[in-house]
């Protein structure tokens, strides 16, 4: 590996950085969790242009050639926001930083924004806020643009445009053999790696820039309210109720019970409405229930919104994520609210612990608007008719020795609620990947995934990016 680093020092001055040097440290301290922390690469490279990529991929695919593909293993981050080891970083390998890549441009008739995949969504929304615009993005503002573009993208906006990556007119995607390649939707010699740089992750290059539609955005009406856990049967139902047949494609909802052994335990629910008005009728629901411990709701702009989020994700921590997804039905809100809190008693015990399940609704409206879903959804020809709901668990600790019975836990409660769903006929076979953790099958193994390993087979015959690159979610 000397061998190596010490190439991109001389072909790459001022962008290579070992450990020891202060770049490096800032680099691995601005992972979300712990666990990324403590993977420690034999250097890490900030590529400041999309030639500098071109230029670190080229060398990279050089010594995995010279000594077997797979051996000279690297890694790409944009946010780093994804939580287990390895996801976007490597032990004794290249870690490939993008952040530097954060060029943020707007079209002359204003109708697209190019947007480097190092820039992070606060970036974006204070950029394009100022003139009354807005794209699809994440929900909290340090979030990166590339991993959340790549994984599919939730928004509070999906109800009008479907997911994020539904909105990306145009990716600047380097390839494993150093070509650059710009795939737009009118590009029919590359429709093949369009439709599998939409949710497909890291496996076919290393994206560089994405072109976003764009569309008129001024404040929006949202904030926070939490009530007591005692609340839980009138919560679900709003819940239920929100999903149903009056869904308003404005309104968004990020639906969380949780514990932690500081504050204690609740119902948290971030409500946002996309258009300035106050009290939309979709929020009585929630606001009826009593008492209110907090309510923050009211007119702000999406980027205070989504820096107020920040608060609920505190880096550095030891984390996991994992999720699953069912169909809509009562009595699984319940299951799955019953498992949670049965979890909390294994894990009550760990040093600063906060331990949530969100649920988020993926109703009909929004899979209508997106393509990437009505195709990733393998059951979905079937229930066209009816909301998925995403269950995301989320735990933060303190003591990394906890990591192992932590994860074990969430697991078994991710484990149980798919056997309820099974059960109750109500599976879906979708995995959500932004939420993901480590080992899940985000790909299915039904039509979507032969496609995506053929689009591999086509773009990288080597299979860089699958045998050099083990962060994030393979195909083979």
């Amino acid at each position: 590996m000397d061998q190596h680093v010490s190439e991109l020092l001389r072909s790459l001055p001022g962008k290579v950085f070992l450990p020891g040097n202060e770049r490096y440290t800032e680099s691995l301290q601005s992972y979300f969790s712990a666990q990324e922390t403590q993977v420690k690469p034999a250097c890490i490279v900030r590529p400041g242009t999309t030639g500098d990529v071109v230029c670190t991929l080229s060398l990279l695919v050089q010594a995995n050639r010279l000594q077997g593909i797979g051996s000279v293993k690297f890694a790409v981050r944009s946010g780093g926001h994804a939580c287990f080891a390895g996801s976007a970083n490597v032990a004794d390998g290249v870690t490939i930083d993008l952040r530097d890549l954060d060029l943020i441009e707007l079209s002359q008739d204003s109708s697209q924004v190019s947007v480097g995949t190092g820039a992070s969504w606060g970036q974006v929304y204070r950029a394009l806020d100022p003139l009354g615009l807005a794209i699809p993005g994440g929900r909290h503002s340090q979030v990166g643009v590339g991993g959340l573009t790549l994984g599919g993208g939730l928004s509070h906006f999906s109800g009008h445009v479907g997911l994020v990556c539904d909105n990306v007119l145009e990716y600047e995607v380097v390839l494993a053999s150093g070509l650059i390649v710009r795939v737009t939707q009118s590009d029919a010699d590359n429709s093949d790696l369009l439709y599998a740089l939409r949710g497909g992750s890291n496996n076919f290059g290393i994206v560089t820039r994405f072109t976003f539609r764009t569309f008129a955005q001024g404040h929006l009406w949202g904030g926070i309210l939490i009530h007591p856990i005692e609340t839980s049967a009138q919560q679900l139902r709003a819940f239920y109720d929100f999903c149903g047949d009056s869904y308003d494609p404005n309104a968004s909802l990020i639906h969380s019970f949780g514990m932690s052994s500081e504050q204690g335990s609740g119902f948290v629910n971030s409500l946002v409405y996309s258009k300035p008005e106050h009290d939309p009728a979709v929020v009585k629901p929630f606001t009826d229930i009593q008492p209110i411990y907090q309510n923050t709701l009211r007119e702000l702009s999406l980027t205070t919104l989504t820096s107020e989020q920040d608060a609920f994700n505190e880096n550095g921590l030891c984390q996991i994520m994992i999720a699953t997804t069912y169909y809509l039905y009562l009595p699984l809100l319940h299951r799955t609210y019953d498992l949670w809190q049965t979890s909390c008693d294994s894990v009550r015990d760990c040093e600063g612990i906060v331990w949530s399940t969100t649920l988020q609704a993926i109703t009909p409206t929004i899979i209508a608007h997106s393509p990437f879903l009505q195709d990733a959804i393998p059951n979905l020809p079937a229930n066209a008719n009816k909301t998925v709901v995403v269950a995301q668990l989320t735990g933060t600790w303190k003591d990394p020795q906890d990591t192992a019975m932590v994860e074990a836990v969430a697991l078994k409660l991710i484990d149980g609620i798919d056997l309820e769903a099974q059960a109750a006929n109500m599976q879906t076979g979708y995995i959500y990947l932004n939420y993901a953790h480590a080992g899940q099958n985000v790909f299915g193994d039904g039509r979507r995934k032969e496609r995506l390993r053929q689009v591999s087979r086509k773009y990288d015959p080597e299979g860089v990016f699958q045998r050099a690159v083990p962060g994030a979610f393979k195909l083979f």
